[in-house]
């Protein structure tokens, strides 16, 4: 009895997606059969028939086109469209690659740059705060000012007696500058 893999396997030897797979496999259900479990497992020829597949879809063949062999047929010759595939998936790779870098530099920069909004936005808080607590600390003052209890009638007559005394004792003079402008 010949070794069945799952689809996670298939699409690693394949170099495709899982999602791939499955969406291959569910195109042709009478060819590829799932298990109890609903689970797709593949043997040798399926994995033939899947890499068949693959190279039809690269030579720019849809779903529709691809004509399976029958399973009494002889075995499509799979080497030429291997070594197309292997030729051009070291493209796809370095081109990959290259996608990854972008990728992972476009995320660097992006992770930075929200980095710096949220250092502005903190920036921003703590000066608010700031404000607040020296608004806090104004009202504080002013409560505590409001609760000293007011001085008794009595003694402001006498601070006032005392303020305007010395202010009639010594009678100011003008100046010379000041008197001639009196007129107006």
């Amino acid at each position: 009895m010949e070794a069945a893999v799952k689809s996670k396997e298939a699409a690693l030897s394949l170099n495709v997606s899982q999602t791939t797979i499955k969406r291959w496999a569910s195109y042709y259900p009478a060819v590829f059969r799932k298990d109890r479990f609903g689970h797709y497992m593949f043997n040798n020829r399926d994995l033939e028939l899947l890499g068949f597949i693959k190279a039809a879809i690269e030579r720019g063949e849809t779903m529709e086109q691809i004509k399976l062999p029958a399973p009494g047929m002889e075995q499509p010759r799979l080497d030429e469209a291997f070594l197309e595939t292997a030729a051009s998936s070291e493209l796809l790779r370095t081109a990959d690659d290259d996608m990854l870098t972008r990728i992972l530099q476009v995320e660097q920069r992006l992770e930075q740059k929200a980095d710096e909004v949220v250092n502005a936005q903190i920036r921003q808080h703590r000066e608010e705060l700031e404000e607040l607590r020296r608004m806090i600390e104004q009202l504080a003052a002013s409560v505590e000012y409001a609760r000293q209890p007011l001085p008794s009638m009595d003694g402001l007559r006498k601070n006032e007696a005392e303020t305007k005394a010395p202010a009639a004792n010594s009678p100011r003079k003008r100046g010379l500058f000041r008197s001639m402008f009196i007129w107006f």
